[in-house]
């Protein structure tokens, strides 16, 4: 893992805030050139620090107010890869994790409401879930992930 430097510290955390400033925002926080802050960003990107713009939806403007957490475990005559394969046509599905413990998968799914959650279901039953349990999320807790720049440990 890369050593950062506080410097790196402050342009990767300006960065989470918001991935599009500029390199002359980004130098005047920082207190450097803007050529010497972009050496950096590119440096952070090129050793894999960071990567990426990336957007974030309001999956409740997207009429997506249900949130759901998904665990699953898949019959024994399912292969995981054709399985993960497949869940991306499950379009609901915003993310999977492959998991340790009682489950072999934990999903993230947002819907509609509960008839679009059974609709889901359904569709994992089909692709070869054989145990399934979903728990609604009431909130979310924000946590920000500048706080894994502090110091190692």
């Amino acid at each position: 893992m890369p050593l950062l430097d506080d410097t790196d510290r402050q342009l990767v955390t300006l960065l989470l805030g918001d991935g599009r400033m500029s390199y002359q925002e980004l130098a005047r926080a920082v207190h450097l050139s803007p050529n010497s802050t972009a050496d950096r960003v590119r440096r952070l990107q090129t050793s894999g620090v960071i990567s990426g713009v990336h957007a974030s939806l309001d999956l409740a403007r997207l009429g997506r107010h249900l949130l759901a957490l998904t665990d699953l475990k898949l019959k024994d005559s399912v292969d995981r890869l054709d399985f993960e394969r497949d869940l991306a046509g499950v379009i609901p599905v915003l993310s999977a994790v492959h998991t340790t413990g009682e489950y072999d998968y934990q999903l993230t799914v947002a819907t509609t409401g509960t008839a679009d959650l059974e609709i889901v279901v359904d569709d994992l039953r089909r692709l070869g879930a054989r145990e399934i349990q979903s728990r609604i999320v009431l909130g979310r807790v924000h946590l920000d992930p500048a706080r894994l720049l502090g110091a190692p440990g």
